[in-house]
This record gives structure tokens, C-alpha cells and sequence, in this order.
């Protein structure tokens, strides 16, 4: 349905894409994501997407780098813009 694209795209951090060789077909693009769940909330389909948690020291099978307690809190991923708190100015 797109549902989890549509989310990924407009509120998240572009990490799901819509086609692969010209024919609709939503695919995780693991580089970018960051676990934040937002696709698994709004799929219609029970189990149709699954997060599989991966515990700090293990080897993340996708980029070779091994887990840090850190960086396995989405909150702290570097492609999370809000994982930097923003400062705010005070209003006039």
C-alpha cells in the first residue's frame, strides 16, 4: 500500500524506496535507517515488517560495524537530525 514509504518520506528520514528497476517495490535502504519504527506503526499488515533489535558488541550484518551501547539507541544515530538537541532562542 505505501504506507510505511509515505511516513519514511514525509516525516522521517527518506530510508524506504518506492521502486527498483521501474516497477513499484518498497525497499529498506538499511544506510539510511535508524530503527525509529515509524513503518512498522502505520503498516495495515500484522508482521508484514519486523525490527530485529541487535544487542550492544554484536556485528550489524548489513555494514560490518559492531554494535555500541550508543549506537544502538536510534535516539543517538548520526542520521537522526534530533539526535543533536537543538538550541532554542528566546522568544521576543
Amino acid at each position: 500500500c505505501g504506507r510505511c514509504h509515505i511516513a519514511c518520506e514525509d516525516t522521517s528520514h527518506q530510508a524506504i524506496m518506492k521502486e527498483k528497476d521501474g516497477a513499484r517495490h518498497f525497499e529498506v535502504m538499511d544506510e539510511e535507517c535508524v530503527g525509529c519504527n515509524l513503518c512498522v506503526t502505520v503498516c495495515p499488515v500484522t508482521d508484514c515488517i519486523t525490527m530485529v533489535p541487535m544487542a550492544p558488541g554484536t556485528v550489524d550484518p548489513r555494514t560490518g560495524a559492531t554494535v555500541s551501547a550508543d549506537y544502538a539507541n536510534w535516539t543517538t544515530h548520526p542520521n537522526n537530525p534530533m539526535a543533536v538537541p537543538m538550541e532554542n532562542e528566546p522568544a521576543e
